[in-house]
């Protein structure tokens, strides 16, 4: 599954890469704005695709109506009872249509967001930084075994491994000397596991952890997954968080693409003739 899973990213990363690659040079919200507008226009696009049109429009119709009929009538109690048992009988329906098609853009949503957190959730180590590795193993590790990080040109490991038998876990303090994509060897108890670090002065794709289990696979695509049997659950590297800087003020991508891409959605749902 994990396999399966790691695949799809790949060719999905593959074609985000050509998507941003003129971006780079830009910040970062400019990108993010892209995907948002590119993702907006595709959601409405597969709404009016799986959904029934015809009925989500006549719904929609007679709610209007209705409330038209509830500000005409407001003097008159019984009048706008009546209205308003219909009102919310059709707003139930309008639900009941929309429904299945916001199930269906689920699937989408979460693989373009996988590959958003990829760019947008965390940035590269700039030279001179420090960054924390951990080593997450399926037993406690072993006092006497071997635990270390085979160090590229580029990467200082500025501790020995620290043991931490009640988590099951192992950890490092590496600093970044000049800018790379590094791929850090590790003897962790015996078994060799790798994984990417990377060093740029611009924001760029960031795998955060390699991992062995497939649910985290789906978050944490931009690496093959740890061979099944393998000692080590997952290798996680602590990147800062990217700081999309919006006029004065600094955004989280998460609510960014989710504000631009509905904006853009609804703008352009006319254009496409989809009722939403």
């Amino acid at each position: 599954m994990a396999d399966l899973i790691h695949a799809i990213n790949r060719t999905l990363s593959a074609i985000f890469g050509v998507l941003l690659l003129p971006f780079h040079a830009l910040n970062p919200f400019w990108a993010l704005a892209f995907i948002s507008l590119v993702a907006g226009i595709l959601m409405v696009w597969v709404f009016g695709k799986v959904s029934d049109q015809e009925s989500i429009d006549r719904t929609k119709t007679r709610i209007q109506g209705n409330l038209l009929g509830v500000w005409l009538y407001q003097h008159n109690v019984g009048v706008v009872l009546r209205l308003q048992k219909h009102i919310f009988g059709d707003i139930l329906r309008y639900l009941k249509l929309s429904l299945v098609p916001l199930l269906v853009l689920i699937i989408p949503i979460l693989l373009i967001m996988t590959q958003l957190n990829l760019y947008f959730g965390t940035r590269p180590l700039h030279a001179g930084e420090q960054a924390v590795i951990k080593l997450h193993l399926t037993q406690p590790p072993e006092q006497k075994g071997k635990f270390e990080i085979h160090q590229p040109d580029g990467v200082e490991v500025e501790t020995p491994a620290v043991r931490i038998p009640s988590l099951n876990e192992v950890v490092w303090r590496v600093r970044a000397t000049k800018p790379g994509r590094y791929n850090l060897s590790i003897d962790a108890g015996g078994e060799v596991v790798t994984k990417e670090l990377v060093v740029a002065d611009r924001w760029d794709a960031v795998s955060t952890m390699r991992t062995q289990n497939w649910l985290d696979e789906l978050l944490y695509s931009s690496e093959p997954p740890i061979e099944a049997g393998k000692h080590t659950r997952s290798v996680e590297v602590f990147y800062r968080p990217l700081e999309i800087p919006v006029w004065t003020w600094y955004a989280d991508w998460l609510t960014l693409f989710l504000v631009l891409s509905i904006v853009f959605g609804f703008a352009f749902k006319g254009v496409l003739g989809v009722q939403v």
